[in-house]
């Protein structure tokens, strides 16, 4: 297969990004990775599009490479192409990609062990890369490549435990010579490596002596045994590892981890909580040396405002306790945590951070061992006064201080808890009168979760709670859709309060309130809330429904309502039943239901609701109470019982689940297919007025405004829809198809659906029109997933190939209004001098050049730029060409000793790079 150019591997991979696995069948994995292998060795493509292919095989290794042997190899190429490349800087960024792409290869298909040659190699390639310490051989712009190496090293060492156990010494060697910014990639990879090999060595039965010396002097081969099991190492009794060696042992192991430490002060803060977490689980492992090895840097940490070095700490404090940290250190950092939830340069997520460590922090002497939300003995009232929520936080952080504060009360007695308690309640009104004067989603929201974290906390309190109900239902009555929310919040404080009577007493007086409105104050906004709210109630036992069957036996009364017909509120009133009918004292609605049920089936206009209801009324008058529950709460894939339970009334071969199940194909059975010579549609122009003074002069300004203003109706693609390939006999006829896009990057405004009544196979495809409003002229592909009905009344969905809209696809010719002065050609010259590069900076000049001669710039012409040559003299073409939704592109070509000018201006440079793309394709095809 011929090599493939720039532009042809940024659509191929744009299409893969879209859709790999569909990309990957249509395409075949196989053939798709031997052009990527391929091409990757090309001189024609740039690095760039290098660097893309391999980030394929960095974030879809297993779909490209499925399998051992096809990992195997696509390493070894990447390999060869990497060792044959020069260490040129222009190259630094394709080569760590290298890196990057063979590790990522080799550990997803299992080929980094012994028996794969080009693991041996990659892991002896990266050792000698990190070799070349402070840049001694290559140079300092090589050392991209040595800290990527580091991390590639790190990554493999973290996946194998243990890989460079054997080569501590040279790597302990290698980080104390590196001088250079690299430093720390040599440290942290140093950290890990030592860490792994102790817990290597803490997993052997009873190490024998001089084993610590002997670990740390090692210089060997890796140790491929280690990759033999991808998993973290972890104890087989669940006991925590250590060792217990004598001093004179661990002597020069305390060395080097003072050595890391003292080292510490030069790295990142990320990196920093790296090597910290890598020496506490060493100390954690090594009994016999002390904690205190960290008293130096808690000075440092103890004052610190970065979240990693913080988290440090804690960290610290939860593996070492009281060994390393006092009483007096344990208020300190208390302390400190509430402090730094208020300090004003920190961000709104760092705060949230630090109000989360109070709640699980890790104590010297825990009195509850529940790994969940905690509060620290040492957290007093006083201490946390200063965390009062109010208004003007931001909601995320009103609610955690309030659930925090709500834990300090829970857990405290006298006066200052009760003043608290009623604080938050105060709190909680504030919000409710933000409510009712602001409907905005997130106030509401807010105070439903507050409401919900009073509930929890303190649903004891009689008095509040009193409160809190009669608000709510005061809140209900002036804002009837507000029903989700009320449904949510006795939904979570039923599963949270399992035996608490509040939700169904609000359950009852939320149902009392709307049974008792009058039905001529009901409107077609406020009854389906009603009905909705009525559903959820009917599935509380404890709740009688007498009520609410005669509130809806008045609703259908109304003269409006049944004849209407209207299905969702038909739908809603059934909802209604069906709870009802699941209710366990149905014996007390029995007549009533009876009566409504038979109401809706004999005057409801709509025929599926009338069919329902006559369904409900069958169970009703047929059915034992037991069996109703079981019929009714059927799932949609049901067993074999369920089945039975139900073939009195149906037969089994009727299975509704499946009609009203939308299915997926096994292979896409549709596609859109371009009409050739794609037709562009340009806005109607009112015609011109004889008053019309046709000298006035029409400015560039009023030009782009009239494109602003026309920018919908500029730009449409026709398409076929129709079969791919050969499908089955059930797929032969559809109906009612639905065509749904969607926008990969996001460079046009959303594209309504498309509707395609029917598509028989062997009659003529039919025509989409595909308006596209670009928000930027570029390139791109459309998503388009399609739903669709067969003959048998099921519904399919199936995924669609993308469709690429190419550049040239987004050319329109210009447009003029019928009152413009100008035509094309005083237009054209307009914009020729007015796109001068020095007047804005998106302004741009270029000239395109290729060998051709005077008839075959005709046929270039005339083939693709036809509709938008504005004048033609002197063997000169002017061509205009409009890209949507402001942006123009002005060619000025003519021939001159056997070469084709192209000189090109436009007012986005961005545009340069696909137009001259674009002219090298048709320039290529004469």
């Amino acid at each position: 297969m011929a090599e493939r150019s720039n532009s042809s591997w940024v659509r191929n991979m744009a299409s893969f990004s879209a859709n790999p696995k569909s990309f990957i069948l249509n395409a075949t994995a196989e053939g798709f990775l031997d052009d990527l292998l391929k091409d990757l060795n090309s001189e024609s493509l740039s690095e760039q599009t290098k660097v893309t292919m391999l980030n394929l095989f960095i974030e879809y290794p297993t779909l490209l490479c499925p399998d051992k042997t096809s990992g195997e190899v696509s390493t070894e190429i990447l390999m060869n192409i990497l060792q044959q490349m020069s260490p040129s800087l222009k190259s630094i960024t394709l080569r760590c990609h290298l890196l990057l792409a063979i590790e990522t290869i080799l550990i997803t298909t299992d080929n980094f062990n012994w028996s794969c040659k080009s693991a041996q190699d990659f892991a002896s390639l990266l050792m000698h890369i990190i070799s070349d310490v402070n840049d001694m051989k290559q140079g300092a712009g090589n050392r991209p490549l040595r800290v990527m190496a580091c991390e590639c090293l790190r990554e493999l060492e973290n996946c194998y435990p243990g890989l460079l156990s054997q080569r501590l010494e040279q790597l302990y060697t290698l980080q104390q010579q590196e001088r250079s910014g690299a430093h720390q990639s040599y440290l942290v990879l140093y950290s890990i490596a030592l860490k792994n090999a102790i817990q290597l060595l803490a997993q052997k039965d009873g190490p024998s002596h001089g084993a610590f010396k002997q670990m740390l002097m090692s210089n060997d081969s890796f140790l491929w045994n280690a990759t033999k099991d991808m998993k973290e190492l972890r104890p087989a009794s669940g006991e925590q590892l250590f060792l217990l060696p004598t001093n004179n042992e661990t002597k020069e192991l305390k060395s080097i981890l003072a050595l890391l430490l003292e080292d510490s002060y030069l790295l990142t803060s990320v990196s920093q909580n790296a090597l910290f977490w890598q020496i506490i689980q060493v100390v954690a492992m090594v009994r016999t040396i002390s904690p205190v090895l960290f008293k130096s840097q808690l000075i440092r940490l103890f004052g610190t405002k970065d979240v990693s070095c913080f988290h440090s700490i804690l960290q610290m404090k939860a593996v070492f306790t009281d060994s390393l940290f006092t009483a007096e250190d344990e208020n300190f950092l208390l302390q400190r945590l509430v402090g730094m939830t208020l300090h004003p340069l920190l961000t709104t997520p760092v705060k949230l951070f630090y109000l989360d460590c109070l709640l699980h922090f890790p104590e010297n002497r825990p009195l509850n061992s529940n790994p969940g939300e905690n509060l620290p003995v040492l957290l007093t009232v006083q201490m946390t006064s200063c965390l009062f929520p109010n208004i003007f936080n931001d909601c995320r952080t009103m609610l955690c201080r309030q659930n925090l504060l709500s834990m300090v009360y829970l857990e405290n007695e006298g006066f200052h808890a009760e003043r608290g308690i009623g604080y938050l309640f105060q709190h909680l009104m504030s919000l409710y009168s933000m409510v009712g004067k602001n409907t905005s989603r997130e106030i509401t929201a807010t105070f439903f979760r507050a409401a919900y974290l009073f509930v929890r906390y303190f649903h004891f309190c009689e008095k509040h709670m009193e409160n809190l109900t009669q608000n709510l239902l005061d809140l209900y009555k002036n804002n009837s859709s507000l029903a989700p929310y009320f449904i949510n919040l006795i939904n979570e404080i039923q599963i949270l309060l399992e035996f608490q009577a509040w939700p169904s007493f609000l359950c009852r007086a939320i149902q009392r309130q709307i049974v008792a409105l009058p039905v001529d104050q009901l409107t077609l906004k406020n009854l389906p809330w009603h009905l909705k709210v009525l559903s959820r109630v009917a599935q509380e036992n404890m709740v009688p429904q007498t009520c609410a069957v005669m509130f809806l036996r008045r609703v259908v009364a109304h003269p409006d309502l049944c004849t209407r017909g209207d299905w969702g509120l038909g739908n809603a009133l059934l909802s209604v039943c069906k709870h009802i009918l699941q209710h366990e004292h149905l014996d007390k609605v029995f007549m009533p239901l009876a009566d409504l049920l038979q109401y809706l089936m004999h005057h409801f206009a709509d025929i599926d609701i009338q069919e329902r209801s006559r369904l409900y009324y069958i169970l009703l008058t047929n059915v034992s109470s037991d069996k109703l529950g079981k019929i009714l709460n059927m799932s949609p894939t049901g067993d074999q019982s369920k089945t039975r339970s139900l073939s009195s009334i149906m037969t089994e071969s009727e299975n509704f689940s499946t009609l009203l199940t939308i299915h997926n194909t096994e292979r896409m059975v549709l596609q859109l297919c371009p009409v050739l010579d794609h037709t562009k549609i340009l806005p109607t122009y009112p015609e011109a007025s004889t008053e019309q003074n046709k000298e006035s002069e029409y400015s560039l300004e009023e030009h782009y405004q009239y494109l602003a203003d026309h920018r919908t109706s500029l730009l449409a693609l026709k398409y076929h829809v129709a079969f791919k390939g050969d499908v089955g006999e059930k797929y032969q006829k559809l109906f009612c198809i639905v065509l749904q896009f969607d926008l990969i990057d996001g460079l046009y405004e959303p594209i309504d659906n498309i509707n395609v009544s029917c598509l028989y196979m062997g009659r003529k495809p039919p025509v989409v029109m595909v308006n596209l409003v670009p928000k930027e002229p570029y390139p791109s592909y459309l998503g388009i997933n399609a739903t669709f009905s067969t003959q048998d009344g099921l519904t399919y969905h199936t995924r669609l190939d993308p469709v690429p809209v190419t550049f040239p696809e987004l050319f329109v010719p210009f447009p003029l209004p019928a009152s413009c002065p100008l035509d094309k050609r005083c237009l054209f010259d307009k914009l020729w001098h007015g796109l001068k590069t020095d007047d804005l900076k998106d302004n741009e000049e270029s000239i395109f050049c290729y060998k051709m001669s005077e008839s075959s710039l005709h046929d270039v012409v005339q083939s693709n730029f036809s509709r938008f040559v504005v004048s033609y003299h002197g063997h000169e073409y002017k061509i205009g060409i409009v890209l949507p939704p402001r942006f123009h592109i002005l060619l000025c070509s003519q021939v001159q000793d056997d070469t084709a000018q192209f000189h090109i201006r436009t007012d986005n440079w961005k545009l340069l790079p696909y137009m001259n793309a674009h002219l090298l394709d048709v320039s290529a095809k004469t």
